[in-house]
């Protein structure tokens, strides 16, 4: 059972949860396949939720400079949309990004072939440049696309500045789509086997092309086009038309930042916890590659099991588009053990306690009315029973600790939605080490 000390120090990653806490530092990389050109719109409703370091144009097995590509423009394009309403974003958060400020981090990258990562880009550069300052970690680095551009980027660091390599791994997170070319498994994994990666390399599809496969019947009116026409597509304006279907096509690349996204889940601080981008457990035979979990048994389930949460969401940020603060839904903020802000609170217990928990302190910004669920997400950690809650509908609850989970960890999930127009979900984590 690995303790709840609140500070990261897997595969080496090193972030202290005050660094958690804040923004995490991105860098996009992208292939502009339709689904990334789908997902940047997303992306770019939640710009306010992480320090955009970098936006680059990359190549993947299935795109590149003149084999099915979409050009170096389109990101412009779409901010260029984001300009039209980033006024009426900011007045609901400030930390809204200018069109300018993400114009200054657009760069084109590795592009000319399938994998190419022999010479440095402008692209590349950003990423060294980014990874040598003095900012903290981690810096999360996502593929949309082929990894050969971030590749690039560490080999140019591993061949100039050889000393600095152990202090950029701890610093350094990839969270790879598919693995969409060879420079992952060729040299990014025997070069630099302390860096953290995240591979969604089949979870990913649960919001894919195939998604109606993955996902149960029951969420799909969250999905379809009645639904997309409804709530991002007409009357929300420039942005979310700029969405390059008419429909829910597919946004694979999404779960890359959805995973970065902090709804309280405290998914940053430990991959095989779970959150919006899935969740994850070790690579059999490396310690800092991992891949996607399974819950029930079930590949796509750590995704779609929060599916009417993240697609609310983001109808709330198309409102946001074009709606003032007080016309427009914003998520309630949970509070566990009077501690406001902090995504996890860790207690330890006996086999046989009763743990009593409160959400008292709780809040909605708009004043709407609140829902409270506690739930056992058996899924993670070692003790692999459901454990029933008495009353888990109940702003305080008493989690009953049963008699066999001595030596184990219980991940107690509060979700807390509001009655607002779509309603909202948010979360607080409370883990159990129950002691022997």
């Amino acid at each position: 059972m690995r303790k709840c000390l609140l500070t990261l120090a897997i595969a080496g990653l090193c972030v202290s949860a005050a660094v958690a806490a804040g923004r995490p530092r991105i860098i996009a990389t992208t292939d502009g396949e339709i689904d990334d050109r789908c997902s940047m719109i997303r992306f770019l409703m939640y710009a306010n939720e992480w320090d955009i370091e970098g936006i680059i144009y990359s190549a993947s097995k299935f795109h590149w400079k003149g084999h099915n590509w979409a050009g170096e423009t389109w990101i412009e394009e779409q901010i260029d949309a984001y300009a039209k309403v980033w006024p009426n974003l900011k007045q609901h958060d400030p930390n809204y990004p200018s069109p300018d400020d993400l114009r200054k981090v657009l760069y084109v990258g590795n592009i000319s072939r399938v994998g190419a990562m022999d010479k440095d880009t402008p692209g590349s550069d950003r990423i060294v440049e980014v990874l040598l300052d003095r900012g903290p970690g981690p810096v999360y680095l996502q593929a949309w696309g082929g990894t050969n551009t971030i590749a690039r980027a560490l080999r140019t660091i591993q061949q100039k500045h050889p000393g600095r390599m152990h202090k950029v791994s701890r610093k350094a997170a990839i969270y790879i789509i598919l693995d969409q070319d060879k420079t992952f498994r060729e040299y990014i994994q025997p070069n630099w086997p302390e860096v953290m990666v995240l591979g969604s390399f089949r979870q990913f599809a649960t919001i894919a092309y195939s998604w109606k496969k993955h996902i149960p019947k029951g969420h799909h009116k969250y999905f379809d086009k009645a639904w997309m026409q409804a709530n991002l597509l007409k009357g929300h304006g420039p942005l979310g038309a700029a969405y390059p279907t008419d429909h829910f096509k597919s946004e694979g690349d999404s779960p890359s930042f959805m995973h970065q996204i902090r709804v309280g889940l405290g998914s940053l601080e430990d991959p095989s916890w779970g959150g919006w981008g899935g969740r994850f457990e070790r690579e059999t035979g490396t310690r800092n590659v991992w891949r996607g979990a399974r819950d029930d048994r079930d590949f796509a389930k750590p995704i779609w099991r929060w599916a009417e949460h993240f697609q609310n969401d983001w109808a709330a940020r198309a409102d946001w588009c074009v709606k003032p603060p007080g016309e427009a839904n914003h998520a309630p903020r949970p509070v566990v053990g009077a501690k406001p802000g902090r995504d996890v609170l860790c207690v330890t217990a006996k086999p046989g306690q009763a743990v009593r928990l409160s959400a008292e302190g709780t809040t909605d910004p708009d004043g709407n009315g609140l829902a409270y669920e506690w739930r056992h997400y058996k899924d993670v950690g070692s003790y692999g029973k459901e454990v029933a809650i008495p009353d888990s509908t109940g702003r305080d609850v008493a989690v009953p600790v049963p008699q066999d989970a001595g030596g184990h960890a219980l991940h107690i999930i509060l979700t807390v939605r509001d009655d607002g127009d779509p309603n909202l979900f948010a979360y607080r984590r409370v883990i159990i080490d129950v002691e022997r």
